[in-house]
């Protein structure tokens, strides 16, 4: 092995906050060690050339104008002036695709030699992790940082060439692939709700006490009907009140035991949905905050989409079961199902020491919120590795001349992980009612009364944050380092696309008017399944499958045919000789959300005229 304790190291972070915690890790080893922070990327795809000013040149296998960042360019001098200095320069940016890209543009921008650059990556902030990393250097890879490159190019690409477009004829600020996709996403939502037409249900009720304790039976069904859910009409909720007698008696009981598995560890995608849902907590907050507690060693890297522990946790994790909830209590971890797209390049996100327990937590930080999502995390981890939860079920069936009626009765006979966790939906299926009372065969209720309720369907309900990034997860739209950016550019104050009400996601005229103008003109484009090809060539570019010049040239190719042969754009392309009533400025033919042609002012946004076609 290389004898790095004599060598002057420079190890390059992302965050500067990192810095302190991985220098003193390193000098505590014995390390010559200074660390220093790019503050994330250095380089940016500048504008310029002949495609659309893109910073692209697709007629040279899409050579980039790469430069380093206008606000970069004191973080890269001090940076160089370091490494001079250095015998070993440490390139430790994130684990990710973008990560690499970051230590790929540090050897570029700092012109590195082969001979002086390590890449590392650590998955925790510990010591232990962070000595791992130094002294057990991967190789730069090529193939992950091609992904990451032509990531960058299809988006720049995609955002200068069909923006233009979307402002000419929407007012819209941008267009982009992920973000008009979640767009499309919350404008279709929407659309089902307007198209909504409400069916009108009953629901039939025994209601009765027994020892002061009152109780609801729920009606089933009948010999003539058989099982239902629910009744059709008003008619039929009368036929079958007129049918029940004063004698409702306990014909049934089923008595069965049910048990409850822990769900597995988070990904990015269910840590999000579930501080949405538990803590009511923006995406854009709770990754702030995840990004805090990794970068000070506490949880594991928070954008992931595995749901497994590394292999070399689970001892210390089966340790603390045993010693905190028993030797039995220890049960091998849940595992998630894979998802389709999934990369699961690094494991799930867990605290790294199950012995600081959240009170212990609230001893070294006293941000109210940091506590809250160390505890959530904390909790989700050790309830994956304990037993499940066992439930006693008995099921009452009711009966009076022949029209039946439910009572369920649910006991948690062992909490098994629940002692630790419980979920959001467990927490409403917990407020069905347990009963506390007993019945016997035969049993005849007392003080019955009939109950019946009109109800009316529902229309689906709208995106929250937390349910939009379940849909982009489950659809295959972007990935754990992006979710948050996508839902943040959908909810852009700036753009104008939609709105948060209380907690529900709202389009606003501009954004229908958008993704309905997207979906006539590029929806094999802007569409779920196109962008989760997208980014499956991307991985297939970084696991060496496909070439990032293959990937940009058929992206190219069928974002210009599509344009071309675009005939909204090209009839409605030439202003008219029509001037705007309100400016001056000449008109063009729009059209709008439902489809029907007018003259809207060439100057929209900024001006508001139009005038309806002769």
């Amino acid at each position: 092995m290389e004898d790095l304790k004599n060598k002057k190291i420079l190890v390059i972070v992302e965050s500067p906050n990192k810095v302190q915690h991985i220098q003193k890790y390193l000098r505590d080893a014995g390390y010559k060690v200074s660390v220093m922070a790019s503050v994330g990327h250095i380089m940016s795809l500048a504008d310029g050339g002949s495609y659309y000013n893109s910073g692209v040149d697709p007629k040279n296998n899409f050579d980039l104008n790469l430069k380093v960042s206008d606000d970069k360019y004191k973080v890269v001098q001090q940076l160089k002036d370091q490494a001079k200095t250095a015998d070993l320069v440490y390139l430790m940016s994130d684990p990710d695709r973008e990560g690499f890209v970051i230590s790929w543009s540090l050897v570029k921008f700092l012109k590195l030699p082969k001979t002086k650059y390590r890449r590392a990556v650590t998955h925790e902030i510990t010591p232990k992790a962070v000595v791992k990393a130094i002294e057990n250097p991967i190789p730069m890879d090529d193939n992950l940082v091609d992904a990451g490159l032509a990531r960058m190019t299809l988006d720049k690409m995609l955002g200068y060439r069909l923006s233009p477009i979307g402002k000419t004829y929407v007012g819209a600020k941008s267009v982009g692939r992920c973000q008009s996709v979640g767009l499309k996403l919350v404008a279709d939502r929407e659309k089902e709700i307007q198209n909504f037409v409400p069916e009108t249900y009953f629901d039939l009720y025994v209601n009765f006490e027994k020892n002061k304790t009152k109780f609801k039976a729920k009606f089933a069904g009948n010999n003539t009907i058989g099982n239902v859910d629910h009744l059709n009409s008003q008619k039929e909720v009368d036929a079958i009140k007129a049918n029940c007698t004063k004698d409702y008696v306990i014909e049934a009981i089923k008595k069965k035991e049910k048990e409850e598995s822990p769900k597995p560890p988070f990904c990015t995608a269910t840590f999000q949905q579930e501080a949405s849902s538990k803590l009511g907590l923006k995406v854009k907050d709770t990754m702030a905050i995840a990004q805090k507690l990794f970068e000070a060693g506490r949880i594991t890297y928070h954008r992931t989409d595995d749901t497994t522990f590394a292999a070399e946790f689970i001892p210390t994790l089966q340790a603390y079961i045993e010693n905190a909830y028993g030797k039995k209590a220890w049960t091998k971890p849940r595992v998630g199902k894979k998802q389709e797209n999934a990369q699961e390049g690094h494991e799930c996100l867990r605290i790294t020491d199950p012995s600081l327990t959240p009170d212990d937590y609230n001893k070294i930080d006293a941000n109210n919120l940091n506590q809250k999502v160390y505890k959530l995390i904390w909790q989700r981890t050790i309830a994956a590795a304990l037993p499940n939860a066992k439930i006693s079920e008995t099921q009452y069936l009711i009966d009076n001349n022949g029209e039946k009626f439910i009572l369920v009765s649910k006991e948690i006979t062992s909490l098994g992980y629940r002692e630790v966790y419980t979920y959001k939906d467990d927490d409403a299926k917990d407020d069905s009612g347990v009963v506390k009372e007993t019945f016997a065969k035969g049993e005849v209720l007392k003080n019955c009364k009939l109950e019946d309720v009109m109800k009316q369907t529902k229309p689906p309900a709208r995106y929250s944050e937390a349910t939009l990034i379940k849909k982009l997860e489950t659809s295959g739209v972007g990935r754990p380092s992006t979710y948050a950016t996508i839902v943040e550019t959908v909810l852009s104050t700036t753009r104008g696309y939609a709105e948060l009400h209380d907690k529900s996601i709202v389009p606003t005229e501009r954004g229908m008017q958008l993704a309905a103008f997207l979906d006539r003109n590029f929806n094999n484009i802007i569409n779920t399944d196109y962008t989760k090809k997208m980014e499956e060539s991307l991985d297939k570019i970084a696991s060496g499958k496909e070439t990032k010049l293959e990937f940009l040239t058929e992206f190219y190719n069928t974002l210009e045919n599509t344009i071309k042969n675009n005939s909204e754009i090209s009839a409605s392309a030439q202003t008219t000789n029509e001037v705007c009533p309100l400016c001056g400025a000449p008109m063009v033919v729009r059209r709008s959300r439902f489809g029907s042609l007018f003259l809207g002012c060439s100057k929209y946004p900024k001006c508001h005229g139009i005038k309806n076609l002769k």
